[in-house]
């Protein structure tokens, strides 16, 4: 079945005269994650520190004269400034150089937020499972984010289902990783289609694509919006779901998607 993949992300940073430059690296361990501030070589400061979103100092750390670079652990050690991620009131930080009690700089810092997503609709041998929506994603972020919910919210789905959401993801990893993938399957939900996620509008198959909106919530949270261009091409071919008889079409593809939105609520 034809599927789509792209990555796409969210970053905020600004610049100073005593910051040169802020990466993220990750160590051996994919688990590890820091933040890389260089600094400038007269940068003539004693003490680098990031605060959080109303000034608390969640990591702070002498500065020799010669030093210009500086890690700060963002995932792993009781001094990882993003986890545990319930705790986090904010994703907005800011990074500050003082020399003494004197501010010499503060810089906006907030963590990327990446998704590498790869769409295919799924249509095998096992009815059940006819039509589903199979969702693989590769956390790009900055930070462990776990999709916790999707579900169909707009298109031929919603009206031939009779619910503003359809579908249910399967279970994740609990301890998704920076750098890690899951894959899991978006199923439908209703009694009587039984789990045929992409039932065809009035039991006819269509060549000419159709949109649908998914929505995928992670932890914060964070929700994505993404547009699928779906054809639900092929001959149309009957079963029964649990007594209840239905339709799923032969050839689902996906010609399409974007990422159309995405949220943050704090």
């Amino acid at each position: 079945m034809a599927g789509c993949s792209v990555s796409v992300s969210e970053e905020r940073w600004t610049e100073s005269e005593h910051i040169e430059r802020v990466t993220t690296e990750r160590r051996g361990n994919p688990r590890v994650v820091d933040l890389v501030v260089e600094l400038t070589a007269d940068h003539g400061a004693t003490t680098f520190a990031v605060v959080d979103a109303v000034d608390r100092p969640v990591f702070e750390t002498p500065l020799r004269p010669d030093q210009t670079v500086v890690r700060v652990p963002l995932e792993n050690g009781v001094d990882a400034i993003l986890q545990p991620v319930a705790r986090l009131a904010s994703l907005d930080h800011e990074l500050v150089v003082r020399d003494g009690e004197t501010e010499l700089a503060r810089q906006s810092w907030r963590p990327t937020v990446a998704f590498g997503y790869e769409l295919e609709l799924l249509n095998d041998a096992a009815v059940d499972i006819a039509n589903s929506l199979q969702i693989t994603i590769r956390n790009n972020s900055d930070l462990r984010l776990q999709p916790l919910r999707a579900a169909i919210v707009s298109g031929f789905p919603t009206d031939v289902h009779n619910s503003d959401r359809v579908g249910s993801l399967t279970a994740t990893d609990p301890a998704w990783a920076i750098g890690g993938q899951t894959t899991a399957r978006l199923r439908a939900n209703h009694p009587t289609l039984g789990s045929n996620l992409l039932a065809p509008p009035d039991g006819e198959c269509f060549t000419e694509a159709q949109p649908i909106e998914v929505e995928i919530a992670y932890e914060l949270p964070v929700i994505d919006l993404l547009t699928l261009d779906v054809a639900l091409a092929g001959e149309p071919r009957p079963y029964d779901a649990d007594g209840s008889p239905a339709v799923y079409c032969s050839q689902p593809t996906i010609e399409s998607w974007e990422l159309k939105s995405r949220e943050f609520e704090l």
